[in-house]
């Protein structure tokens, strides 16, 4: 307010000092006995948000992009964001595991929005807060965030092995091995090897939550 009443001339000097934020950079991962009752409880809540939460676990992406998913960004067993989408203006295309595919299949409707708001058709679902704190309510889960589902997702690739470069593409990142250079001449997709990290994540997810046939 002060800053404000600097600039609309109201004040000469503002009498409150400047602040600076330092953001606190999280490292929460949910540990296997917690992703399975978030798991569990996305499956009891049932659409959208509950529905939204499982292709968060089973696909590492933002909240964001996967409430704003399309229908006709779904091609058999991918998906492609548009880079009007992307945080970075980059076009991702990610796969889609069996256990992914047969979340997206159950969604209903037929609009073009997977998750639109409610009561509306051309609006993406945006209800964050009041469901969240809904969702969490029974759980007992301390101090998470949707954001780390997306770090456990990258962290449990980490523990299988992947390559940071393939978990980037995934991720669509594009800091580390997919930034500068490398970025403009390493052109290649790892289509493939992001398909078998897939793989391999949601049959670790399976056995921890049991077969999801």
């Amino acid at each position: 307010m002060m800053n404000w009443a600097v600039m609309h001339g109201y004040l000469a000097t503002s009498p409150v000092p400047p602040l600076r934020f330092k953001p606190i950079a999280r490292s929460r991962t949910l540990m296997d006995e917690e992703l399975v009752l978030v798991w569990k409880r996305a499956g009891a809540i049932g659409h959208p948000y509950g529905t939204i939460v499982k292709l968060l676990i089973l696909t590492g992406q933002r909240r964001g992009k996967i409430a704003g998913l399309r229908r006709s960004w779904i091609s058999n067993d991918l998906v492609t964001f548009p880079s009007g989408f992307c945080k970075n203006k980059r076009e991702h295309v990610i796969p889609l595991g069996r256990v992914a595919r047969k979340v997206i299949d159950g969604i209903p409707g037929e609009g073009e929005l997977s998750f639109p708001a409610r009561g509306r058709t051309s609006t993406s679902y945006s209800g964050w807060g009041k469901a969240k704190a809904q969702f969490d309510a029974p759980l007992g889960i301390a101090d998470y965030t949707l954001h780390d589902l997306r770090r456990t997702f990258s962290s449990q690739l980490a523990a299988f092995g992947t390559p940071i470069h393939v978990t980037e593409k995934l991720l669509n990142h594009v800091s580390g091995t997919q930034s500068g250079v490398a970025g403009v001449y390493n052109r290649y997709s790892y289509a493939a090897e992001m398909r078998s990290d897939v793989e391999a994540y949601e049959a670790h997810l399976e056995a921890l939550i049991g077969p999801q046939n």
